[in-house]
């Protein structure tokens, strides 16, 4: 999975994953206080449900969720990765 340029307007499952994303804040936007984008993590929307149409199991997400974080990101992978995982497989579709 890569980061990819984020959808002009979002589907409802594509707002599902959006809030999903911003509950797991895998690099941590939330430390930067109130008012933080919606959008920070709108670039793995798409990719994401690339990956979900092929009904990965939850440790292959969550190693992909990880490897984003860690090479496009270039950060440290961060905790809740399964969780994460587990709430996006778990959205309806």
């Amino acid at each position: 999975m890569q980061t990819s340029s984020p959808p002009r307007s979002l589907s409802p499952v594509a707002l599902r994953v959006r809030a999903v994303l911003n509950e797991w804040d895998p690099i941590g936007v939330h430390l930067i206080g109130r008012g933080w984008p919606d959008d920070e993590y709108d670039d793995l929307i798409l990719p994401i449900l690339e990956a979900l149409d092929v009904r990965p199991s939850v440790d292959d997400l969550a190693a992909e969720l990880r490897g984003v974080v860690e090479i496009d990101y270039g950060l440290p992978a961060p905790d809740g990765c399964h969780d994460a995982a587990r709430s996006l497989l778990a959205l309806p579709r």
